[in-house]
């Protein structure tokens, strides 16, 4: 147990960082830990949603095939991080997305009874999880309108300054690889380095790679042709509003839970 309590540190934002011993013993009690080798899939898109998981180590990445037969990446999860938890309160559901460990990864695999368990003898639990989904559901809102946002400067220079209020700072960290976040953008992955090549160039954004820092907010709107936004790092942000590091977690809502 003291490993599990360990690993529930890791992301002190994830439910089972919030449960107690007994619960997340409870919890985990008629789990499997699993092991998954570099592409191979935890579950695919369209089977049944039987089980939720958590991450002890490694990385997994949620996707969906497209028509042509690309990949469209929506995000990765890494350690201390719960995959697919939300389809578990669908009667008779199915995995929205696919997922695939990117390198060897180690996961616990929880039944749905599990999880629903807890919740019915937790009704603080369970309301804090229909606070969390109808903030997702506004979140995907702001999504459509990011990724339906004109062209690919835009999208960036939008993402960027989301990053920047999530952060409250002009200095942050990109969450995932460039070509990772490409793919999430719907932008050309050459395209995306090429674009954030010209922001520096401009003088818009510095840093290196994950590391950027903004530089030049009014340029970098104008130069996009985006109005500057209004921005107000001492306000707290409304959740609903943030995209950011959350920008495509469709499959993990706990991630924000209680805090």
């Amino acid at each position: 147990m003291d490993c599990v309590l360990a690993l529930a540190e890791k992301n002190k934002t994830s439910i089972v960082a919030q449960l107690d011993k007994s619960l997340l013993g409870s919890l985990l009690c008629d789990a499997k830990l699993i092991q998954f080798v570099e592409h191979e899939h935890v579950f695919r898109m369209g089977q049944p949603a039987t089980h939720f998981y958590w991450i002890k180590s490694g990385e997994v990445s949620l996707y969906r095939l497209c028509y042509g037969g690309e990949e469209k990446m929506f995000r990765t999860l890494k350690e201390g991080d719960t995959v697919a938890e939300t389809a578990m309160f669908i009667d008779g559901g199915s995995y929205p997305l696919a997922a695939q460990a990117q390198g060897d990864a180690t996961l616990y695999k929880i039944p749905k009874e599990s999880l629903l368990a807890l919740c019915h003898c937790n009704p603080a639990l369970t309301m804090q999880l229909l606070e969390n989904m109808a903030i997702a559901i506004s979140q995907s809102v702001n999504r459509i309108d990011l990724l339906t946002i004109g062209n690919a400067a835009q999208r960036m220079a939008s993402y960027l300054l989301d990053l920047y209020i999530e952060q409250r700072s002009a200095w942050f960290s990109l969450p995932v690889r460039q070509a990772i976040l490409a793919k999430q953008l719907n932008i050309a992955p050459e395209t995306f380095s090429r674009q954030l090549t010209q922001f520096r160039r401009a003088g818009f954004i510095g840093g290196r790679n994950p590391e950027i820092v903004l530089l030049d907010i009014n340029g970098l709107c104008a130069s996009v042709g985006l109005p500057v936004p209004k921005l107000d790092l001492q306000k707290p942000r409304c959740r609903s509003a943030s995209l950011g590091t959350g920008l495509f977690e469709c499959c993990s809502y706990f991630k924000e839970i209680l805090t």
